[in-house]
């Protein structure tokens, strides 16, 4: 019989798809490849789609078709499924080839499978024409139910492969088309688990089982019979607009019926039955699809829904909270009480009912009276299940956490309505726990100290605990609060007692600065100075010496203990930088992008990385990786690495070309470093020492005079408090530096008394510092947390964020951006904020927080509720706190995101970090942002493709301060100027000129204006008006397109408050005969850092006006005819001379005696052909650092540099060992002077 054949052909498959997962453990690498990778998944998709087609066929039995043709057709399939399952089975056994068979076994399966390609769309046309709603059951079972849910898997599946056909049209539908079927299936299997009579389930029962046919057969087709024209495209998509129009069609017709259903189910079915978790999933799916159907009607925006636009918040995070606990945190479901189990049951058919009826009333005219009366029940409702369910986990013992969790709980419970019975009795609870928290208070620094008291609080959280089981089991009636009301009374009249005995011993409240500038702060300390001088010769002595063979060295050690810093002083040791030709550094941490890893290598083998690496996948990253190391000795350092699949992606990258090459690997985890390397025992890092702690806390406090004698005796025991953890010194000394001097024995005293591990320490000592922190600094700390761990932190886009947000004062006669750099020192000052890179002419460049410093702020932000963070797709989807959330950090796939659905119109600030998918090329339905978010002050979509155009609907955003997009746009609408409070604005745009509109003019407020991309100039439009309003506000330009004809000087001028500028110059596209070639910039007084790129110019006769108070001026493509301009520039800090014009003739910088750069810090000279560089001390008195880049011809530098002031550095960047040699003769010439401190630093040789 054809059910029996079909039957065994299903059992069949189930292996096949097994083996072809079991495949992707052999050989994870190589399965990664594009054509193993992308042939892998269609086999997959294939089967999937077959199997679905055999279920389809089940359920509409085919034994009525006698012909032996189906017979021979099913026999004929069986044989293919077991002979490919048998051949992917035989790829993973020993012995065999795997990467010379997967191929073939590839190729094999899909010309066998294309074959049964015409007998399954003719059966299917059969099922189609047999499927007709008055033939069909009212009735669901099994065989329906894995039949729709294989279809809707066949619905995701085909999207991807055959989207680049017509830019992902395909995929909006066939979304649209899945969300129909599985709101139709989950809505019979709640209604006939409910108990719903099967005749109001007939029509949407039947409706099901033949749209579900017709999807069947159309994915099918879609996949098998794609062809990438356009007819067949719209063939396509006209098919699946009707599917679409008949279910439509088929909502209205039961519609009615579905609604009526819920209504007289009165929940007749109970979730405590024998499939308890079953029960769980069917309110779960159902909850799943009614916040889908919800979505929609939010973004209807009718009457009803903006005139109860925060019911309908509530109501949408209510559902997500539901849809949680039945889908992802069964645990906190399976713990509630049966009748708060029911409740469940109810609140989401109570729900269905109103949002069957939203959709329904598609004008938005209102809804049947008792459904609006019950609107607030509903929410009342979903409001105590959330807050019972919080209460199964509850602080514990933990005195003053569990008491102010407690009393948010009682609030919150009081003001539910429909307990108005216990109402009173509540509330005063409540009210007498605020007493007894106020109590807690007082004695907790004390409390362990004396027997009464320990009784006392052990009492309080013991009642406390009672109270929380009342609530938990739903037992709210007012009998229930006699008892506890009665303890309570006892509890106070003891409480009055205590007071009066121990409250003159309570904890004095230190006293500390209402506001500290960044001067009177302890300054920036590189503690990696102190300490730990045996363990860095250890490892230094096991990474410069031992075999030739590549070699990996691990510490181990617990947060906090100092293991990237010792790895950073090994890194920059001048024996290691000696070395090695290539050294290169890697933050792994918990949270990774495997090609963000690659990238990160890659830049610091080459600061100057293409762009373009950032549109290579993960398997050519490796390669290139692989290929910039082979030949070389190199030392590569991965910091944090949390588990091994990391390493064991990495090493592949890294060559063992015996020269003696190492990695260093640091972790928490002692585990994950013995597997590493299992042959050799990974370091421990130990513990400081405490005469390390008491030199640490001194040179943190004093590091420039002589700490005073008589804090001795309390630093030395504040010191041995820390424990041996150097984060915990660190993190005191910023709270000492705040503290009266005459407070600091009261504070040892509060160290000593905690009897805590060392991690839980600094996490108090994190608390304590943060107490200490100015209210309006401790905004811009929280901020700070919000960033990836271990991520390099731009101090410029941290500051503007400030800025954006409204967290930086306004001083009289300082500019915010000063005002925000002091906040920044502030922070540094207090150890919460660590240095990471300095900028080149002084200040911050890049900053982080320490793991430790991230999670306190983390948690901090989500308990003050100033920002959460989502991470990944179960974050995204278990997030159901939107409506008191104003700040969202989210990380995670960019398609993960845009399934999200939040729904937080109140939010002011929305960042988004890209993980797991690098820098995704692929468009993002993101504009939902623009739709719901408008009270946005802070956008940051930096990491998303949002496309070839930019979002007009983005001028709706009118509270905007700060907007980070990504996209290919080759011009911004003239709506941008609708954003008037617009502050900062940065597009990353790939491949061509972003044309800017003449409204930008009308953009008064804006501070930063930053495009960048492979080709991400900016070009004004020329017909800009003479009237037009110019922009004193604008600090930051980059990247300008500027040519040399009289509008420039007329664009110029219309932000003459310009600080930094980056351009291109260019020459015009419609010449004029004889026009003046004059670059005059000597007008812009504020410009301190010029970035010119003169590539498209042809330098003929130009003349360059520089402003004469220039500190910074990066040159690319420039003539040496410039030089005689630059060298009058006195004021010059840092110049970089990059990729000179090629000339056959010998270059040469014969500096005169008259030139002088008297401010010169440092001097960058990278891919340039000049030969000889004459000169002498004299012309830079204050040089410190010297970068040379490629400079191949370079055969002479002035030896005497550095001979006025010593030079501090010489960085070689791929130069031959002749400029090596010539670094070397410097540096002997300031040894002869009595200088040795002068490091010559090589990033990698040229061999």
């Amino acid at each position: 019989m054809a059910s029996s054949s079909i039957n065994s052909v299903l059992d069949n498959i189930k292996p096949l798809l097994d083996n072809i997962d079991d495949l992707a453990n052999i050989d994870p690498e190589l399965v990664k490849k594009e054509k193993y990778n992308e042939g892998l998944k269609i086999v997959k998709l294939e089967s999937k789609l077959v199997r679905t087609f055999l279920l389809c066929a089940r359920r509409w039995s085919l034994d009525g078709w006698k012909d032996a043709r189906l017979e021979a057709f099913l026999s004929s399939l069986q044989d293919a499924v077991l002979y490919h399952a048998q051949a992917f089975c035989a790829l993973t056994e020993d012995g065999i080839s795997f990467s010379d068979h997967l191929d073939q076994a590839i190729l094999d399966f899909r010309a066998k499978f294309s074959s049964f390609d015409i007998e399954i769309s003719t059966m299917y046309c059969s099922l189609r024409a047999f499927v007709v709603p008055s033939n069909l059951s009212a009735l669901i079972d099994e065989v329906l139910v894995e039949f729709v849910d294989s279809l809707l898997e066949n619905l995701v599946d085909v999207v991807s492969p055959i989207e680049a056909c017509d830019r992902g049209l395909h995929k909006i539908k066939f979304e649209a088309l899945q969300e129909k079927l599985k709101f139709l299936k989950d809505f019979v299997l709640f209604a006939t688990w409910q108990g719903v009579e099967s005749s109001l389930l007939k029509d949407p029962t039947a409706g099901l089982q033949a749209v579900a046919v017709q999807a069947a057969d159309l994915s099918y087709s879609c996949w098998f019979h794609r062809l990438f024209d356009k007819k067949e495209c719209n063939e396509m998509h006209s098919m699946i607009s009707e599917l679409l129009q008949d279910i439509k069609h088929l909502h209205s017709q039961f519609h009615e019926s579905c609604i009526q259903g819920l209504r007289s189910s009165k929940l007749s079915g109970s979730l405590q039955t024998l499939n308890l978790e079953k029960d769980m999933c069917i309110v779960g799916d159902f909850a799943d699809s009614l916040t889908g159907i919800l979505w929609e009607v939010l973004n209807h925006n009718t009457s009803f829904v903006v005139a109860k636009q925060d019911q309908m918040q509530m109501l949408y995070d209510g559902l997500r909270f539901l849809r949680t606990i039945l889908k992802k945190q069964q645990e906190k479901f399976s713990g509630l009480h049966q009748k708060m189990m029911d409740l469940v049951g109810a609140a989401v058919n109570e729900a269905g009912i109103l949002i069957l009826s939203l959709s329904a009333n598609e004008t938005g005219g209102g809804l049947p009276k008792d459904v609006d009366l019950g609107f607030s029940d509903l929410l009342q409702k979903i409001k105590l299940i959330r807050l019972v369910t919080s209460t199964l986990k509850s602080p514990g013992t933990n005195g003053l956490g569990l008491i102010k969790f407690l009393l948010k709980n009682l609030t919150e419970l009081a003001e539910l309505d429909f307990l108005a019975h216990s109402k009173d009795k509540i509330w005063t609870v409540q009210k007498d726990f605020v007493f007894l928290g106020s109590v807690f208070e007082k004695i907790a620094e004390q409390h362990n100290k004396h027997e009464k008291l320990k009784a006392f609080w052990s009492h309080v959280i013991e009642v406390a605990n009672k109270v929380m089981f009342v609530i938990n089991s739903f037992d709210l009636s007012p009998l229930s609060f006699d008892s506890i009301l009665e303890e309570l009374l006892l509890i106070k009249t003891e409480s009055l007692e205590i007071d009066e005995t121990y409250g003159s011993e309570a904890q004095k409240v230190v006293k500390t600065s209402n506001y500290v500038t960044s001067q009177g702060i302890i300054p920036v300390l590189n503690n990696g100075a102190v300490g730990f001088k045996d363990e860095t010769e250890r490892i230094i002595n096991q990474v410069r010496h031992g075999s030739e063979k590549l070699d990996i060295v691990s510490i181990v050690g617990m947060p906090g203990l100092g293991k990237t810093t010792l790895a950073q002083r090994v890194y920059r040791d001048p024996s290691i930088i000696r070395d090695f030709h290539i050294r290169a550094w890697c933050n792994v941490s918990q949270v990774y992008c495997m090609k963000d890893l690659l990238l990160e290598l890659l830049r610091g083998i080459n600061p100057d990385v293409s762009k373009k690496y950032c549109d290579m996948d993960e398997q050519d990253l490796a390669h290139k990786l692989l290929n910039s190391l082979q030949r070389y000795r190199y030392f590569i350092v991965l910091d944090d690495i949390w588990d091994i699949d990391a390493w064991n992606i990495l090493k592949r990258s890294f060559p063992d070309d015996k020269k003696g090459s190492r990695v260093l690997i640091t972790s928490r985890q002692y585990e994950v470093a013995s597997q590493v390397e299992p042959d050799r025992e990974p370091h421990r890092l130990r513990q400081f020492t405490d005469d390390e702690s008491w030199d640490l806390l001194q040179k943190m406090l004093f590091p420039t005079e002589p700490y005073p004698p008589e804090l001795c005796t309390i630093g030395k025991q504040i010191a041995e408090n820390c424990g041996g953890l150097p984060l915990t010194v660190v993190i005191v000394a910023g709270i000492l530096a705040t503290i009266e001097q005459d407070g600091w024995k009261q504070f040892a005293e509060r160290m000593s008394a905690r009897n805590v591990s060392l991690t839980e320490q600094s996490m108090n000592m994190l608390e304590l510092s943060y107490r200490h922190v100015p209210d309006y600094l401790k905004p811009c700390l929280l901020y700070a947390g919000a960033f990836p761990q271990g991520q390099e932190i731009p101090i410029q886009r941290l500051l503007r964020l400030w800025i954006a947000e409204g967290f930086v004062k306004e001083v009289e006669q300082k500019k915010v951006e000063e005002v925000a750099e002091d906040y920044m020192m502030d922070l540094i000052g207090r150890s919460l904020i660590i240095v990471s890179k300095q900028r080149s002419f002084g200040g911050v460049k890049t900053c982080r927080v320490h793991d430790l410093v991230r999670e306190f702020c983390a948690t901090k932000a989500k308990e003050e509720n100033f920002f959460q963070l989502l991470h990944g797709y179960e974050g995204l989807f278990t997030f159901s706190e939107s409506f008191n959330t104003r700040r969202l950090c989210i990380y995670s796939k960019q398609e993960h995101f845009e399934k999200s659905r939040l729904f937080c119109p109140q939010i002011r600030c929305l960042m988004f970090f890209s993980h797991g998918d690098g820098y995704p090329r692929k468009y993002s339905d993101s504009l939902f942002i623009f739709q719901i978010c408008k009270l946005l002050r802070v956008l940051d979509l930096g990491q998303v493709f949002l496309g070839e155009n930019f979002p007009t609907e983005i001028e709706v955003l009118v509270e905007l301060r700060y907007l980070a997009i990504r996209g290919m746009m080759q011009s911004i609408p003239s709506s941008i100027a609708n954003l008037s409070n617009m502050e900062t604005f940065i597009l990353d745009v790939y491949l061509g000129d972003v044309m800017l509109p003449e409204t930008i003019w009308n953009m008064t407020n804006l501070r930063h204006l930053c495009i960048s991309g492979s080709s991400g100039d900016i070009s004004l439009a020329k017909d800009m008006h003479e009237n037009s309003s110019i922009l004193y506000n604008l600090s930051t330009f980059s990247n300008l397109l500027l040519f040399i004809d009289p509008s420039m000087e007329k664009i110029l001028r219309k932000f003459p408050n310009i600080r930094r500028l980056k351009c291109e110059l260019s020459e015009p596209e419609d010449p004029v005969p004889d026009c003046s070639r004059i670059v005059t910039m000597n007008f812009l007084s504020q410009l301190e850092s010029l970035s010119l790129s003169l590539y498209f110019t042809e330098q003929r006769a130009i003349q360059f006006h520089f402003p004469v108070n220039l500190k910074k001026l990066t040159l690319s493509d420039f003539s040496w005819s410039m030089i005689s301009v630059i060298e009058e520039l006195s004021n010059l800090e840092v110049l970089k001379l990059l990729d000179d014009r090629g000339a056959e003739e010998e270059i040469r910088w014969d500096i005169t005696e008259e030139v002088e750069f008297p401010k010169l810090r440092i001097l960058k000279l990278s891919r340039l052909n000049i030969v000889r560089w004459t000169g002498s001390g004299d012309h830079f008195p204050r040089l410190q650092k010297l970068i040379l880049e490629q400079c191949w011809k370079l055969k002479e530098i002035p030896s005497c540099l550095g001979s006025n002031s010593p030079l501090e550095m010489i960085e070689i960047r791929w130069c031959p060992p002749s400029v090596v040699s010539l670094a070397e003769e410097v540096k002997e010439g300031q040894e002869e002077m009595g200088y040795e401190d002068l490091q010559i630093l090589i990033s990698a040789k040229a061999e």
